[in-house]
């Protein structure tokens, strides 16, 4: 028994004196951050320095965006990225072979064009389907390419890039307007930086406006709330404390710069890794060091980016334990660089530390634990002892934790209401009792995933597929040779009341079919209710992009019955980029009724800015009379959201009209007014509502209903 007593209580010092190092370098790393931020304090107010921050000295930067699935929010995302305070930058975003309307949604936000490829494939990626540049966001390129993971996307945009420095940004996340400026600074200060890390802040509870964190909120929830406890520990002074140790290992996916030769180098992303950042990072410090290459990589606390983080455990659960076997296979992969003088403090202080104090201490804890609950059960251990070991693993973090928070109000304070301060404080001290043991548990199961070989990402909160029916499997089967093209299938209705005459109504539908490059072509069928007589008509169209700043478009359509409807009609257009937000054309259009032919010339220009676009069209017509008729519209768009879009037109003039067995013209104003809704899975809805008043006849009211879905 006194074996087994000595035992015990050995197994219970190691860990006590485990945790109290531990904990300890910890208080170490704090210690550290103080000067830091300090010195980083001082260069953010320095007069000299902000005004060689807005000069052109610095340098040019490439912001990378992986999107999958991200409908939902990429329109306001990249739109925030494209608004952000910097002289010299460009924006790629990489759609992944997304399955929803994603290219689709960056498509009608940003008028892509398809551009011809003329960078080098460096590093190999999963097959590019198109390129496209914006004709109104001169810094964006688009690229659209078969699904590999974010670190194939993130190499397919470094491939894409122009410029010498890359920052990968989450489509999701959210950067603060002068994030660029500030994380840029240690490259006016002659330093030779390899990589630059910012903070990421939890966004959950903030007020977000037009993609910007207005009114920094600490959540009420105690999931997310704990969360932000953490990420303030991990950035305020775990990674500043590790700028004067000089040992960098985790520069954060959502917010990084790195200097894109020396990415290059290494051959870009592991698209084996399941946490690519950390994976990174550890292969750029094992380059440089190798070949003897002197370098930096500084953590700056003041550049922020906001990102939201899991409000259910079982989301949760498979983020830390994703994030934990990563770092489990990071160390094991470059475990000769453990105590290897070649690699300088990285090895030797670095390395250890991310090996024994990080990846270890689930396992470490866990003993504990069991040690101490065992010992006192069995009269092991005496309660003094359990309360020491408790005090240390527990409260020792705990106060950590606190002086994070203090840390945070006292420097920075972007949490400024009494309640938040009382909020952090609270979370601070509950973190232990619960949620610490569920991240040792989740941390655990690392441990076994990667024993069993296990090497999946995890899915995050996406719901299950239902069984797929006989119709859609055809469905696919028929879509095959369609595989890498956009096809999408339309319908729509409309009624008009007219005075004094019989009403008049339309049902259509349209199939439209664009390739990988971008150019389209369009099947149409209307059933037309006029004059108590139905017609139907056929159309076919089709879009090429000549060159990357002109467009043609081309359409033809026949009648079945031409008894109030053109017996054909023709039409075509030439549009052209003039300016990043501003294009122009002329169109054509012929009317081929019965009695003669009407013909329309359409002048039209279209500018726009991020939420709204102006559309003006002047209508120049001939008819049989001889006559030449004019009228001029206006149509203004705006996007309320990033799913909603309404528009309003106003016109007036001279139009051709068929009335009876005569074109006559007539005087029209018009007034519209239309909402478009872009749900999920590739759905778009459309409601319009119309009313022209036309003299002498044919004055009338409608609706118009629409639906596209993509296939």
């Amino acid at each position: 028994m006194s074996t087994l007593t000595t035992l015990v209580g050995t197994t219970d010092l190691a860990i006590l004196i485990y945790f109290l190092v531990l904990n300890s370098f910890y208080a170490v790393l704090l210690i550290l951050s103080i000067p830091e931020i300090w010195e980083q304090t001082r260069l953010a107010e320095d007069e000299d320095f902000q005004r060689l921050m807005q000069s052109d000295a610095l340098p040019p930067i490439t912001i990378l965006v992986p999107a999958y699935n991200e409908s939902a929010t990429i329109e306001a995302s990249v739109t925030a990225l494209l608004t952000l305070e910097y002289r010299n930058y460009e924006v790629v975003v990489v759609n992944d072979g997304s399955k929803d309307d994603t290219m689709e949604q960056l498509r009608h936000a940003f008028d892509l064009y398809e551009i011809p490829r003329v960078y080098p494939e460096t590093i190999p990626t999963k097959p590019l389907r198109a390129l496209y540049r914006s004709r109104s966001r001169s810094r964006l390129l688009v690229l659209d390419k078969e699904n590999g993971g974010k670190a194939d996307s993130l190499n397919a945009a470094i491939n894409a890039s122009r410029f010498p420095l890359v920052i990968a940004v989450d489509a999701d996340t959210l950067i603060e307007p002068d994030a660029l400026l500030r994380l840029t600074r240690p490259f006016l200060l002659g330093r030779e930086i390899a990589a630059v890390g910012g903070t990421v802040r939890v966004a959950n509870n903030c007020t977000v406006k037009d993609g910007r964190v207005t009114d920094a909120r600490v959540p009420g929830k105690i999931l997310p709330g704990i969360q932000v406890v953490e990420y303030l520990r991990a950035f305020l002074f775990g990674r500043l404390g590790w700028n004067r140790l000089g040992g960098n290992l985790i520069i954060s996916g959502a917010f990084g710069l790195f200097r894109k030769e020396y990415v290059l180098e290494i051959g870009g992303y592991r698209t084996t890794s399941i946490v690519e950042d950390l994976d990174l990072v550890v292969r750029l410090h094992r380059y440089l060091r190798a070949k003897k290459i002197t370098y930096d990589m500084p953590f700056i606390p003041d550049p922020v980016a906001w990102t939201e983080v899991p409000e259910s455990m079982k989301v949760l659960s498979r983020q830390r334990e994703r994030w934990h076997r990563g770092l489990i296979s990071a160390i094991w992969q470059y475990k000769t660089m453990l105590f290897n003088p070649r690699y300088g403090r990285v090895g030797f202080l670095a390395m250890p530390f991310y090996a024994f104090g990080e990846m270890l201490a689930p396992v470490v804890e866990l003993v504990g634990y069991l040690i101490t609950g065992l010992g006192l059960a069995f009269g092991l251990v005496n309660v003094s002892f359990a309360l020491l070991f408790v005090l240390v693993a527990w409260g020792y973090g705990m106060l950590l934790s606190i002086w994070a928070v203090v840390l945070e109000e006292v420097s920075f304070r972007r949490y400024r209401r009494l309640g938040d301060l009382f909020r952090l404080l609270l979370f601070a001290a509950l973190e232990n009792f619960g949620y610490r043991q569920c991240t040792v548990w989740w941390r655990l199961k690392a441990f076994a995933k990667v024993g069993r070989g296990g090497h999946v990402w995890g899915d995050m909160a996406r719901k299950g597929f239902g069984k797929a029916s006989v119709a859609a499997l055809l469905a696919l089967w028929l879509a095959r040779p369609c595989l890498g093209q956009s096809l999408r299938v339309s319908a729509w209705s409309s009624y008009e009341a007219v005075d004094n005459s019989q009403d008049w109504s339309t049902l259509g539908a349209q199939l439209t079919l664009t390739t990988a490059r971008g150019h389209g072509g369009w099947l149409a069928a209307e059933m037309l209710g006029r004059f108590g007589e139905t017609d139907v008509t056929e159309r076919v169209g089709g879009v090429v992009h000549p060159t990357q700043r002109l467009w043609l478009t081309a359409e033809a359509g026949t009648s079945r019955q031409p008894t109030f409807s053109p017996k054909n009609t023709w039409e075509t257009d030439a549009s052209a980029l003039i300016a990043p937000r501003v294009s122009t054309g002329v169109g054509y259009r012929r009317w081929n009724y019965a009695v003669g032919p009407v013909d329309i010339w359409m002048p039209h220009i279209t500018t726009e800015t991020s939420k709204m676009s102006w559309t003006m069209r002047v209508f120049v017509s001939r008819n049989p009379s001889h006559r030449t008729d004019g009228a001029v519209s206006l149509r203004v768009t705006r996007a309320l959201s990033r799913r909603t879009t309404v528009s309003l037109l106003g016109a007036g003039g001279r139009e051709s009209y068929l009335v009876g067995a005569v074109v006559r013209s007539l005087r029209t104003a018009t007034g519209a007014a239309g909402i478009r809704y872009n749900a999920a899975r590739g759905m778009t809805l459309r409601l319009d509502a119309t009313v022209i008043h036309s003299s002498p006849i044919l004055s009338r009211t409608g609706v118009a209903i629409g639906v596209e879905r993509g296939l």
